[in-house]
């Protein structure tokens, strides 16, 4: 099936960029290097958790342009090129294309505004024809109408692929897995729920937990693969704990956080995102370790 190309387990990558905004590139050499080392198949970039919306447009194409530099043919980029500017995205979409990425992805524009179904399916075309990439439709609860009936009609436009799909209703997921004949690359979003996504017909995971947690992400996977379903909900609900504590304290201040106290610059969070002080950073080690999270 030609549009079933992703899967297997893809952090949604953090970017460690400075006080300024822009990339630390040897920072973010050495967090793609541990991620692949254990294994990741691929890369989410720009996204949600990689704060693309809230940085320079310069520094969404260093990170893409540094993701592609690192993997080589070692995993996927997915470079999410969503904007509150269209002609933004558009030109995100194009440079991705430029550069070597392996797919685009992009929410839907403008959440504030509900457009039509037909203005944000344009939106696509528009993305699909400016990178030549494959795309993935970013859905999540901005989509206002039923993602069923939009994935079918998304699917008839030439480039799109599949989507990330990170809503809760996993009856809408299934029946997605079986629109285009069921040649469409449907990637689960909510980090705490992989193995159900699995079980209804995900090709694998797109997650942010993933950046702290890839060896157990992947253990997961390789249980679901063997049929061993029993022990991969295990293994989801010992990452549970962990995400607990991770939601508890800013889901992408504390993933930064994690990385700091294990030695690497994960950098700054956009503004007006939280710093952790050192009596917080004390409480938070503390709770991650007592939901059995280790800092290596």
């Amino acid at each position: 099936m030609k549009n079933k190309q992703f899967g297997g387990i893809m952090p949604a990558f953090i970017t460690p960029f400075d006080e300024n905004g822009a990339l630390k590139a040897d920072s973010a050499r050495r967090l793609l290097e541990r991620e692949l080392a254990a294994g990741v198949q691929g890369f989410y970039v720009n996204g949600a958790t990689g704060e693309g919306l809230f940085l320079p447009e310069a520094t969404r194409r260093d990170m893409a342009e540094t993701a592609v530099s690192v993997c080589k043919g070692r995993g996927a980029v997915i470079n999410h090129v969503g904007a509150v500017d269209p002609a933004q995205a558009v030109r995100l979409a194009r440079h991705a294309g430029q550069i070597g990425c392996d797919a685009i992805s992009s929410m839907v524009p403008n959440y504030v505004t509900a457009y039509t179904d037909e203005q944000v399916l344009d939106y696509y075309k528009r993305l699909a024809d400016a990178s030549s990439l494959p795309v993935l439709v970013y859905c999540t609860g901005l989509l206002k109408s039923d993602p069923v009936r939009f994935m079918e009609k998304a699917m008839r436009i030439d480039g799109v692929a599949g989507l990330k799909y990170t809503m809760f209703n996993y009856y809408n997921m299934q029946r997605i897995t079986e629109l285009n004949g069921g040649d469409i690359n449907v990637i689960n979003g909510p980090d705490e729920m992989l193995v159900l996504g699995l079980l209804m017909g995900a090709d694998g995971g797109i997650g942010s937990t993933y950046n702290l947690m890839p060896e157990w992400f992947l253990e997961l996977y390789a249980a679901f693969r063997a049929g061993e379903i029993q022990r991969a909900r295990d293994v989801q609900v010992r990452i549970n704990r962990v995400i607990a504590v991770l939601l508890e304290y800013g889901c992408i201040a504390s993933i930064k956080e994690a990385f700091e106290i294990m030695g690497y610059d994960a950098g700054h969070v956009a503004y007006p995102g939280k710093t952790f002080g050192v009596d917080e950073r004390a409480a938070f080690k503390r709770d991650m370790e007592a939901a059995g999270f280790k800092f290596e």
